[in-house]
């Protein structure tokens, strides 16, 4: 656990990663274009009142697909003074009644640039998002996973990678205590309200230096569009913004999003190559202590996308 002491946050990482997209991806970035009732019309850049900011966040963290999902993804990350790395990797979902519920398996060897193999395992994790996170990781196929806690939360689960846990978990999503800052543009055209998530005195991320997280929902469909994380100075060190949805399987998901961090103007783009929804998984994919390998659970023609 956390020693008695505030850490800050590294000028080199951001606290937020683009997996987010899982967590880089998880709900949070599922948007139903095809509610009952077709689109409702945007107030364009109109203020809301507290008590349907209230309704908004709430209609958002319980935004979902139709059953279980499979995303096979690419990160490429795009150093400012270096040459562009890419990863491919692997991610299942579900939902249980803790919250949205993942586990993601990542190729730790790229499939472009000059960076030796790391190794011949993938590295997998599972993440119990929602009020109450939780983490569990293994880097051997032999292995069974371990849990990730405190200060460990933070570290990147691959060398030269920005992502960590707490970017998979998105705990800032349920912080119970926020503020309501207006409406912004996001995507070009679309209208974000945007909140700013602040976190409990005596949690992790309060620990490490992170001072609030500030979120941009759709405000026709409180999907989310953007995500910055402020450091302990309340300044901006990273964004994530979403750039593409797609339909698949009369359901959309977020096709393509960006991470962007400010101190190094380092960017990680968070590509879905195939998709599908719908599906229905064995709960034992999603338990550490199961041992079960989740390449069995590979639908057969996952839509390229």
């Amino acid at each position: 656990m956390f020693a008695k002491k505030k850490f800050k946050l590294r000028p080199a990482r951001s606290a937020v990663a683009g997996f987010t997209a899982a967590g880089l991806f998880f709900v949070c970035f599922v948007a139903d274009a095809q509610r009952a009732g077709g689109e409702r019309p945007s107030r364009f850049m109109d203020r809301i009142d507290a008590e349907e900011g209230a309704a908004k966040l709430t209609a958002f963290r319980g935004q979902r697909l139709a059953g279980d999902f499979y995303f096979e993804f690419q990160l490429e990350h795009k150093p400012r003074r270096a040459r562009t790395v890419r990863y491919n990797g692997k991610m299942w979902g579900t939902w249980k009644e803790q919250g949205p519920l993942s586990r993601i398996a990542m190729d730790p060897n790229p499939v472009h640039g000059n960076t030796a193999p790391q190794a011949t395992q993938p590295v997998e994790l599972i993440i119990q998002s929602g009020p109450v996170p939780a983490a569990w990781i293994r880097r051997s196929g032999g292995e069974g996973f371990e849990p990730i806690e405190g200060a460990a939360l933070f570290q990147p689960i691959l060398a030269g990678l920005l992502y960590s846990p707490f970017d998979l978990q998105m705990p800032f999503v349920y912080w119970e205590r926020f503020q309501y800052e207006g409406p912004a543009l996001a995507m070009g055209s679309r209208v974000a309200q945007q909140f700013l998530m602040l976190p409990p005195e005596e949690s992790a991320s309060a620990q490490w230096g992170i001072s609030g997280v500030r979120i941009g929902l759709d405000d026709t469909y409180d999907a989310l569009l953007t995500i910055e994380v402020m450091d302990s100075e309340m300044v901006a060190s990273s964004r994530v913004a979403v750039e593409s949805v797609r339909k698949v399987q009369s359901q959309y998901i977020v096709k393509r999003m960006t991470l962007t961090d400010y101190p190094s103007k380092d960017r990680t783009t968070f590509n879905v190559t195939a998709a599908a929804v719908g599906l229905s998984l064995q709960r034992d994919l999603f338990a550490p202590d199961a041992n079960v390998e989740a390449e069995v659970y590979i639908p057969g023609s996952p839509e390229k996308l």
